[in-house]
């Protein structure tokens, strides 16, 4: 970019020269516009180091890369694609050091994954019945639109993990810790959450009904618009948590600590759900 700045400021000046000096000129002794014209020119591109580097940055937050030069030649990064789309049914990777690696689409039934250290991982797209993931860390990793019904990720570590709209019907989260991961979207009837920490987790538009989440820390979860028909929250912390357009039919929140009816107040209750003495929420 500087680069061309450059060049087109020197073709004004050569112009101006010539339009300045070539003999006969009526405008030989008057100030040549050609030139007045380059100094204005000039005044922005001496700032030219401060232009590019901002219109990168602007380049950039709207995805949009500039290309680089690479000196010496450029290295082709590989992706590890070893676990990828591949038949693992079965197959036992207990505690083994598999942060990173990469699961996508793959079909993992009764694969056992207990104490496997899966940080950063990505299943997304993964299928597999009763998987083992018990006692497994799995921070900041990626099932999204995975499909492991009826699996076991009891203790297990999946804080700041991304399980949007993924299918953990029937599976096991006791004593896991959610905190800050996302279950948007996902379907988690009849799973399993006793004594999980969770807070600042997302449950948005999730399927919770017949969950269970006894004793668990829920501070700041994110319950909006999710439905949560028949699940059990006995003794379960709530504190914070908000239950905007949740469906809560036949829930019992009774023993639920730190609820509000605030909390509740755009919730969708029914005749059956149970909340703790002085709580109400609107029936619909």
């Amino acid at each position: 970019m500087k680069l061309i700045a450059l060049i087109m400021v020197l073709m004004i000046a050569v112009l101006s020269l010539i339009t300045t000096i070539t003999p006969g000129s009526q405008q030989y002794n008057k100030p040549n516009p050609v030139a007045e014209i380059g100094k204005e020119f000039a005044k922005p591109l001496s700032q030219v180091d401060q232009i590019g580097p901002e219109l990168e940055k602007v380049l950039d937050g709207a995805g949009v890369k500039l290309p680089t030069i690479n000196v010496g030649g450029s290295k082709t990064v590989k992706q590890d694609l070893t676990h990828v789309a591949q038949d693992f049914t079965g197959q036992v990777f207990s505690n083994q050091d598999l942060p990173k690696s990469n699961f996508a689409s793959s079909y993992l039934s009764k694969a056992q994954f207990n104490e496997a250290l899966l940080d950063g991982a990505s299943l997304e797209g993964a299928t597999g019945d009763t998987v083992n993931f018990k006692g497994a860390r799995m921070a900041k990793s990626n099932l999204n639109a995975a499909m492991f019904v009826n699996s076991d990720f009891s203790g297990a570590e999946l804080r700041e993990s991304k399980a949007r709209a993924g299918d953990f019907s029937g599976a096991q989260f006791v004593d896991a810790d959610l905190s800050f991961a996302s279950f948007a979207g996902a379907n988690l009837s009849k799973s399993d959450f006793r004594a999980a920490y969770a807070a600042g987790a997302s449950f948005y538009g999730a399927n919770a009904g017949e969950a269970k989440f006894t004793g668990a820390d829920l501070t700041g979860v994110r319950f909006v618009n999710a439905s949560l028909s028949k699940a059990t929250f006995a003794g379960a912390n709530v504190k914070a948590a908000n239950f905007t357009g949740a469906k809560i039919h036949g829930a019992d929140l009774s023993a639920a600590v730190n609820l509000t009816t605030e909390q509740l107040a755009s919730a969708c209750a029914s005749p059956e759900t149970k909340l703790p003495e002085g709580v109400t929420a609107p029936r619909c």
